[in-house]
């Protein structure tokens, strides 16, 4: 996997027009296989000027991700859009407010009606998906480091995949981290954070009575977590403590340790499971979850991970796992967090999904290197 081809990076955007400067960088990364280019975003700095930068660079792609995706999905979940500003009433008394401010600062960079962009990150906690994530580490892996996936199985018929992004964030005074996500995006549903800390996650139903949508959606719990964990137990203690909405499970990893948990949630509970205490069968160094707590995935993934202990690596996450079992669809993600590298691919234009696609390579320890470097050089 090393020698896989990683596309081209291009610079494309270095001032938006009339001169303006923002906290923001802009470049291009060509899947190898083709389709829509991925934007590599880099932003920093206050909520709102991270969220000016993101539309005033990308405004006309996030317009067309929210005109096409809002449709789609309301579409498919048999719901007016009025039904989606219901459903964010509910939840913004428990969004932080550094989320609401960058999502203003992005309305009045790209010129996008601020309840428009509200709409497209309701849309989340309204939709169901199940995925996989393991995370391994120690003797279970090839190097002895922390090796965590993300397949995301989700809705190709939308077209988010026509969206792709990688953002780099640094926002002032909190960790960097980087999110796999789409042009408009501010949430986070797949990412990791410069102080080694990862996050993967599943939908799941644990019964409508332990649902609520009074509550933080998860797309922010999960970016707080990455802002402010620097450690498991830190990050640990922001899932208990948060007022939680439905039924998701969590892997949260640290490289530093290196160490992984894994997370039962909703509304009224959070369970937390290390290798010992995983429901599933277990491995040592190893947990994971795959289309739900009870779902027959868990011992397909199983068996895989079984026939491949002690050699686990970012082929085992890509090809083995993902491809192998057929899970990512929307996007699949494999991190080597010890190295701070990331291999991810995205559906196609067509609908192939993602695991079926050539994996691209950042290393993410330069690429927050780089934005604090850009971040250094706007404070002069």
């Amino acid at each position: 996997m090393k020698g896989l081809a990683f596309g081209l990076l291009l610079a494309l955007i270095l001032t938006p027009a009339f001169g303006e400067e923002v906290n923001g960088h802009l470049e291009t990364m060509t899947p190898p296989d083709g389709g829509p280019e991925v934007k590599i975003l880099y932003l920093w700095g206050t909520p709102y000027q991270m969220g000016y930068a993101h539309g005033k660079l990308l405004g006309r792609e996030a317009t067309d991700f929210y005109r096409s995706v809002i449709a789609a999905m309301c579409e498919a979940m048999g719901v007016e859009p009025e039904r989606l500003d219901e459903v964010w009433k509910l939840m913004e008394p428990y969004i932080d407010d550094r989320f609401k401010e960058e999502m203003r600062g992005l309305a009045d960079g790209s010129g996008v009606d601020l309840r428009t962009i509200r709409r497209a990150h309701a849309i989340p906690e309204l939709s169901e998906y199940h995925c996989t994530f393991f995370a391994a580490w120690g003797e279970a892996t090839a190097d002895g480091h922390l090796h965590q996936i993300r397949a995301l199985d989700y809705a190709t018929e939308a077209g988010i995949q026509n969206h792709p992004a990688l953002i780099i964030y640094r926002p002032e005074g909190r960790n960097a981290f980087a999110a796999v996500s789409w042009v408009g995006f501010i949430g986070v549903v797949t990412g990791m954070n410069e102080k080694g800390i990862v996050m993967s996650e599943i939908g799941d139903h644990y019964g409508d009575e332990k649902e609520t949508l009074e509550g933080e959606p998860f797309i922010f719990l999960a970016r707080r977590l990455l802002e402010d964990a620097s450690t498991l137990q830190e990050a640990r203690e922001i899932i208990e403590g948060a007022h939680r909405t439905s039924s998701y499970l969590y892997c949260i990893g640290d490289a530093k340790i290196p160490f992984a948990l894994a997370f039962m949630t909703c509304r009224d509970f959070c369970y937390v499971f290390d290798p010992e205490s995983l429901p599933n069968r277990q491995l040592k160094d190893v947990v994971y979850f795959s289309m739900g707590a009870d779902s027959r995935w868990n011992e397909k993934i199983y068996e895989i991970l079984k026939a491949k202990w002690g050699r686990i690596d970012e082929r085992v996450g890509t090809i083995d796992v993902m491809r192998g079992a057929g899970t990512g669809d929307l996007h699949a993600v494999h991190f080597d967090a010890t190295d701070m590298e990331v291999w991810f691919a995205n559906a196609g234009p067509d609908g192939k999904p993602a695991y079926e696609r050539e994996f691209m390579r950042v290393d993410l320890k330069k690429a927050f290197e780089r934005v604090k470097r850009m971040s250094l050089r706007g404070r002069r």
